[in-house]
């Protein structure tokens, strides 16, 4: 199946919302444009909608710094969840941001 034209896109918002949180950065985030605090919104409404462990897969997975697939191996080995769900989760979620921020 291809890749939907939104996904990196959706991605790279997640890794950005993911890192900052990760790094405890979120009170001194100062957004370059308008583009980015939407983004940035986007992605809040749809985590927060998440059960919290859903959302924490989330954000462990997409506040690494390797290759999404290597990040998705590496957490479903650490807590011992299927990779298949992982796909599964990243590929909901990709979609809801991507309707949420109005890419479909």
């Amino acid at each position: 199946m291809a890749k939907p034209f939104y996904a990196d896109y959706v991605n790279h918002m997640l890794r950005f919302y993911a890192r900052t949180v990760r790094s405890g950065d979120v009170m001194r985030l100062i957004f370059k444009s308008e583009i980015d605090e939407l983004n940035w919104l986007s992605v809040i409404k749809v985590l927060y909608k998440l059960p919290e462990r859903d959302k924490n897969i989330i954000i462990e997975v997409f506040g690494r710094g390797d290759t999404l697939a290597d990040n998705i191996y590496e957490v479903s080995k650490e807590l011992a969840i299927n990779q298949d769900t992982i796909w599964s989760l990243v590929s909901k979620v990709t979609k809801k941001i991507a309707k949420e921020r109005g890419l479909i």
